[in-house]
């Protein structure tokens, strides 16, 4: 019995982004016999920069070609009556009176149309019909979900199954400035399953569906596992932060918080890693108003390196100060080591950062001083206290945020046969 598993991510393994699959991949090889990756929006000449197990055949689909031939699939809907059929009444509803919603709509069915088209071409040569079965599997949940729905549709094998995850932007409408995802409905009537990472997403959409529930349902991701680390007690309390540097990560109002803490007696230590249009301006602000503690700016570095850093370096906190997140897997990774975190109650985050015993959670629209105080009373806490906390972030990751369990089980729950 072979099957086979068609994967469609963003970008993955191309260029940056999507590192989480890094970690998944090699479970998902050693489940099925043949694996197929998709990027179904990479650069002209796009550079593969993470290396696949031997079984796994990669292909992309370039991001200028679906945006050239996006007119013409927006007019192959029209009238825009019932959007090629996609569309129901709760949909139309849903987008009436809006032109920036309906356009949305238009525009996702038509991107999905396109990345589907383009990959049929692509998985002709691969003779899908002589798996037994084949997964169509979309990392998020969102157009490429659509395409994943009418590849099952396509393929000839005996079974086949259609399923994606579901994570932030695209699982929590209220994320979106029009307060919109399109075709939830139509996506959830014809997937197999929707896999959120975590069990908050897992009650958002059930709340929103209930007639779906039986399809939805939590998968964490997970982090390797590289073992524990302690913190020495003798240099600086040193903090950790690692995002991108845009508005909804809200670096700067660590860096506020920080400058509260001159005059507090505490030897403090920030190394935050990860770039962005703000670092300079982070940068600039540092120098003018962290100098009573040290401060470090790593940049973008790659996983491996951060994790070495971590290996090799002693951490006492990890900080997130996220507006809005699905689960933080640089929370899963400082957790993995034994690092207890700061971070914003929002999301799937307090099923990792749990109050108290992995670390502590703070209010979304916190102020800089009320993360001062956190801060603060970190750094103070005894010894035991915090080796407590360090010991419980151990456990708690590998009950239910190491990579080798979750993606092994993950790998077999999506098998067609």
């Amino acid at each position: 019995m072979k099957d086979c598993l068609v994967l469609l991510t963003k970008t993955f393994p191309f260029d940056k982004g999507e590192e989480f699959i890094e970690d998944e991949l090699p479970l998902l090889a050693k489940a099925f016999d043949q694996v197929i990756i998709v990027a179904t929006s990479t650069a002209d000449n796009p550079v593969q920069t993470r290396s696949v197990p031997e079984n796994v055949c990669v292909r992309s689909i370039r991001a200028a070609k679906v945006k050239r031939s996006l007119a013409g699939a927006v007019a192959r809907q029209f009238p825009f009556k019932d959007y090629k059929g996609y569309s129901g009444k709760d949909e139309r509803n849903a987008v009436k009176g809006s032109l920036k919603k309906k356009l949305y709509l238009s525009y996702f069915i038509a991107k999905s149309e396109i990345v589907y088209d383009e990959t049929v071409k692509i998985l002709a040569p691969f003779s899908l019909q002589r798996y037994d079965g084949v997964t169509f599997y979309s990392y998020w949940f969102y157009d490429i979900a659509m395409a994943a729905v009418r590849l099952k549709r396509y393929c000839q094998a005996k079974t086949k199954l259609a399923v994606c995850r579901a994570h932030g932007y695209d699982l929590y409408a209220y994320r979106n400035s029009m307060n919109y995802l399109p075709l939830r409905q139509y996506l959830l009537k014809n997937i197999d399953k929707v896999y959120t990472c975590s069990q908050d997403g897992n009650d958002y959409l059930t709340g929103l569906y209930p007639q779906y529930a039986e399809k939805i349902q939590t998968a964490y991701l997970g982090t390797r596992d590289y073992g524990a680390t302690e913190a020495d007690g003798t240099g600086p309390f040193h903090i950790v932060s690692c995002c991108h540097i845009v508005p909804l990560k809200r670096v700067d109002l660590l860096a506020r918080s920080l400058s509260l803490l001159n005059g507090s007696g505490l030897a403090l230590k920030w190394t935050h890693f990860g770039g962005g249009g703000a670092l300079e301006e982070l940068k600039k602000y540092a120098a003018e108003n962290l100098r009573f503690m040290e401060y470090d700016f790593r940049g973008e570095v790659k996983n491996s390196d951060l994790m070495a850093y971590y290996q090799n370096t002693p951490v006492d906190l990890f900080v997130n100060t996220s507006s809005t997140e699905g689960l933080p897997v640089s929370v899963m990774e400082a957790c993995s080591f034994g690092i207890p975190a700061i971070a914003t109650d929002v999301g799937g985050t307090g099923e990792i950062v749990r109050d108290g015993e992995t670390g502590f959670l703070i209010e979304a629209d916190f102020t800089p001083d009320k993360l001062a105080s956190a801060i603060r009373s970190a750094a103070e806490l005894p010894a035991e206290e915090r080796k407590k906390l360090r010991e419980n972030c151990r456990s708690v990751y590998l009950s239910a945020f190491c990579a080798q369990d979750n993606f092994a089980a993950f790998a077999q729950q999506m098998k067609p046969l």
